[in-house]
C-alpha cells in the first residue's frame, strides 16, 4: 500500500478510534438511560416487549443486550455501539468510489471523521447513528441495483438493510417515500420514460426486510402484539410529528445547526442544484435529489431534535466530496485551502462539544442533557454498592420528581428504590437517600426521618435543580 495510502488511512483510523476516548465524560442523557432501562427489562424477561409510544423498533436494543454481556452493564457501554456503527459511517464514503471516486471518498470520510454531530453521537447511546449508517448503505444496494442486472448481492443487501431500517426507528418510511419521489424526478429529467423492469429484485427486497420485521418486532414469536404494534406505531408517529409535543422548531432549523457546526454539510446544500447540469451522471443527480427531498421533508415536520440530522447529513457530504474532486485537478489550491478551514472548524467544534463543554446550555447538539453536577453524589452512591453487594438489596432509597431519568439506570442495581410524583410522596420518608426537587423541597422535607446532610446540584437541563439528602448516621 503506498505512503499516500497509509497515511491518511492511520490518521484517518486515529479520528474513529479516538471517539473511544473517556466515553464516560458525558453523564447518560433522559434518551440514553431509557434505553439502558429497556436492556435492563430484556435481560429480566429474555426479550424487548415493543412499545409503539416508544417510537424506536426493537433491533438497536438487542444491540445493546449483546454489549452488556461482553463487557458489563455500564453507559460506557451502551455507548460503543454507536462509536462502532459511527467508525462503520465514517468509512461508508469508499463504497460509494465508482460514483463519486477515490479522491471525493477520501474527503468525504475525512469530513465525517471530523463532523461535530458524527462524533458526538457516536458517543450517545441512541439510535440515530446506526440508522444513518443502514440508510447510507441501503442508498448504495439501491444504486447498484439499478445499474446492474439481478445480483443476489444486491438482494440481499437491499433486503437487509431496508429490513434493519424498519427494525431501527419507523421514521425509516420518510427516507423511503423521498428516495421514491427523488428516483420518479430524476428519471423524468433525464428523460428516460421507460422505467427498468426488476420487479422481482424489489418485491424480494420487500419480501426479506417484512420477514425482518416480523421476526424481530414479534421477538420470535414471543411478543403476540408486536407486528400489530408495528403499523400502529405509523399512526402514533405521524400525530406527534405534526404536532411537536414540546420539540417544535422552525422551518430553518437544520440549515442554522449546519451555519454553527457543519459547515461542509451546508455548501453540500448549496452545492446540490449543480445536480441539474445534463452531465452530472445520474447517480450523482439522484442523491442530490434525495438529499435535498429529505431535508424537506423532516423541515416540516414540527418535531425536531438534533440528532435527527444526521438521518440526511452524510448525503450531502458525499454530493461535496464529489464536486471538490471534479475541480480538484483546476483548483487545488482553493479546496485544500477551503477543505482545511472546514477540517478545523469541525475539529474544534466535535472537540468541545464532546469532550470539553458535554453539559453546555448554548448547544444545538447538546438538548435536555444530565448535568455533571448530579454525578459525583451518583457515584458515591454506586461505589459503596460497589465495596459492599449487599447494600443493592438494604439500601433505601426515595427520589420525588417530575423527571426521574436518568436516575432509573444510574440507580438501576440497587432494589428499594421509589420514585414519586408530586400526588403520590408517602406520609413518611425514611431512606438512606432522598432526592427531590429543589421546587418541592419546601412541601415534603418535615416528612424526612431522622438526621440528613443536605447537598444542592443542577440536575438536567429544563428541569428543577434537587436536592440530595444523605442520612447521617
Amino acid at each position: 500500500m503506498p505512503i499516500r495510502t497509509v497515511l491518511p488511512l492511520i490518521l484517518l483510523l486515529a479520528f474513529v478510534f479516538g471517539r473511544f476516548y473517556d466515553l464516560g465524560i458525558r453523564p447518560p442523557h433522559h434518551d440514553e438511560a431509557v434505553n439502558g432501562w429497556f436492556v435492563d427489562g430484556m435481560f429480566r424477561t429474555g426479550f424487548y416487549k415493543y412499545d409503539p409510544q416508544n417510537y424506536h423498533g426493537p433491533i438497536y436494543f438487542y444491540f445493546l443486550a449483546l454489549a452488556e454481556m461482553i463487557f458489563g452493564r455500564s453507559v460506557q457501554t451502551l455507548r460503543i455501539v454507536t462509536v462502532f456503527f459511527g467508525g462503520l459511517l465514517t468509512f461508508v464514503p469508499f463504497l460509494y468510489r465508482r460514483w463519486i471516486g477515490p479522491r471525493a471518498a477520501w474527503i468525504a470520510a475525512f469530513v465525517l471523521a471530523l463532523s461535530p454531530a458524527v462524533v458526538f453521537y457516536s458517543r450517545y447511546a441512541i439510535h440515530e447513528i446506526p440508522f444513518a449508517f443502514f440508510t447510507a448503505l441501503f442508498f448504495y444496494f439501491w444504486l447498484c441495483a439499478r445499474e446492474e442486472k439481478f445480483s443476489w448481492k444486491n438482494l440481499i443487501g437491499l433486503g437487509l438493510s431496508l429490513g434493519m431500517l424498519a427494525c431501527l426507528k419507523e421514521n425509516f418510511i420518510i427516507y423511503l417515500a423521498c428516495l421514491l419521489i427523488a428516483e420518479v424526478m430524476t428519471r423524468v429529467y433525464g428523460k428516460e420514460w421507460t422505467f427498468p423492469q426488476k420487479y422481482s429484485l424489489y418485491g424480494l427486497m420487500s419480501l426479506i426486510a417484512f420477514t425482518m420485521v416480523m421476526l424481530v418486532y414479534s421477538a420470535l414469536g414471543r411478543d403476540e402484539t408486536g407486528i400489530s404494534d408495528f403499523f400502529r406505531a405509523f399512526i402514533l408517529w405521524s400525530e406527534t410529528g405534526s404536532k411537536g409535543n414540546g420539540h417544535e422548531k422552525t422551518f430553518d432549523y437544520w440549515i442554522k445547526i449546519f451555519a454553527q457546526y457543519e459547515w461542509p454539510t451546508l455548501i453540500g446544500v448549496l452545492l446540490t442544484p449543480l445536480a441539474l447540469k445534463k452531465k452530472v451522471p445520474q447517480s450523482i443527480r439522484l442523491l442530490s435529489v434525495v438529499s435535498v427531498g429529505t431535508l424537506l421533508a423532516y423541515s416540516i415536520v414540527k418535531y425536531k431534535t438534533p440528532w435527527c440530522l444526521l438521518c440526511f447529513q452524510w448525503g450531502f457530504v458525499l454530493v461535496l466530496a464529489y464536486w471538490c474532486a471534479r475541480i480538484w485537478d483546476r483548483q487545488k489550491v482553493l479546496v485544500i485551502t477551503a477543505l482545511s478551514i472546514m477540517g478545523l472548524h469541525s475539529a474544534y467544534q466535535a472537540y468541545e462539544v464532546s469532550y470539553v463543554n458535554v453539559d453546555a446550555e448554548d448547544s444545538y447538539y447538546i438538548y435536555g442533557q444530565t448535568y455533571r453536577d448530579l454525578m459525583p453524589p451518583i457515584e458515591v452512591i454506586i461505589g459503596r454498592v460497589k465495596n459492599n453487594p449487599s447494600l443493592s438489596g438494604t439500601m433505601r432509597i426515595s427520589v420525588i420528581s417530575a423527571y426521574t431519568w436518568p436516575l432509573p439506570f444510574l440507580l438501576g442495581e440497587i432494589k428499594q428504590v421509589g420514585y414519586y410524583n408530586e400526588s403520590n410522596v408517602p406520609p413518611v420518608i425514611d431512606g438512606d437517600y432522598v432526592f427531590v426537587d429543589q421546587l418541592l423541597e419546601d412541601k415534603f422535607k418535615a416528612r424526612l426521618v431522622g438526621n440528613y446532610s443536605r447537598e444542592l446540584v443542577r440536575a438536567r437541563q429544563w428541569a428543577s435543580p434537587m436536592v440530595i439528602y444523605t442520612r447521617v448516621r
